[in-house]
């Protein structure tokens, strides 16, 4: 990236400082893209699919709930904490990756089936005991759309560089998770992904032109259980 750009634009700005969660981020991308072009959508799927173990089952089966939307409420509440600019900042993110990701999944692509539905009772899947994925409205990933976007603000607001990447890292995991556990498409999860990095970049610049002094406050009250003992 250009250095001037960098430090000249805002969102050049926001980019060079959280590049330990967007070099990894388009490198990835970039990859994906160029073998969905060489295998295509559903032969790539398959690839990630068929490489499994009983701790990856155990493991995603679990991590793919880090892209819940009570993911998105609870880093909501806790910004609460940092400032009413943040928390409804972020609060417009999530409420417009849901419309934006609900919009493609019933509008525009409701006929595009999940794997479990596109490949049928195949053997060619592995399905993890105990999770039965979604059959219907398979593209964009909501869940890989919201752990972009909790990653991302999350590595804009902490200053730690390695920080940056192990919430890239939480985030890829979420949308590796979908495929792995026949829930998603590999495009389903690229495009996820975009949404959810680019709604959180287009809001988080109008919510730093706000000048108000109440969106800077923040709640101050600490719960009895985080409160200092008091010594005799």
């Amino acid at each position: 990236m250009d250095l001037n750009f960098s430090k000249t634009s805002f969102l050049g700005k926001v980019i060079w400082e959280n590049r330990n969660f967007f070099i990894p981020y388009l490198l990835f991308s970039f990859l994906f893209l160029i073998l969905l072009g060489i295998y295509g959508n559903a032969q790539l799927f398959l690839h990630v699919n068929k490489h499994y173990s009983g701790f990856a089952d155990f493991l995603f089966y679990y991590w793919t709930n880090l892209g819940d939307g009570i993911i998105a409420a609870l880093l909501i509440l806790v910004l609460l904490w940092i400032s009413f600019r943040e928390a409804l900042t972020f609060l417009i993110i999530t409420l417009l990756i849901t419309i934006i990701v609900n919009i493609f999944k019933d509008h525009i692509y409701p006929e595009m089936n999940r794997p479990v539905s596109y490949f049928g009772t195949s053997q060619l899947l592995h399905l993890v005991p105990g999770y039965n994925p979604p059959i219907l409205s398979t593209f964009p990933s909501g869940h890989t759309a919201t752990a972009f976007s909790v990653g991302l603000y999350l590595s804009i607001i902490i200053n730690n560089k390695f920080a940056k990447f192990i919430l890239f890292l939480i985030a890829f995991f979420v949308g590796y998770s979908r495929m792995y556990l026949s829930a998603h498409f590999p495009a389903d999860v690229v495009v996820g992904a975009f949404i959810g990095i680019l709604i959180t970049l287009v809001c988080y610049f109008p919510g730093r032109l706000v000048k108000s002094a109440w969106m800077d406050k923040r709640i101050k009250y600490r719960p009895r259980f985080f409160a200092r003992q008091q010594t005799v």
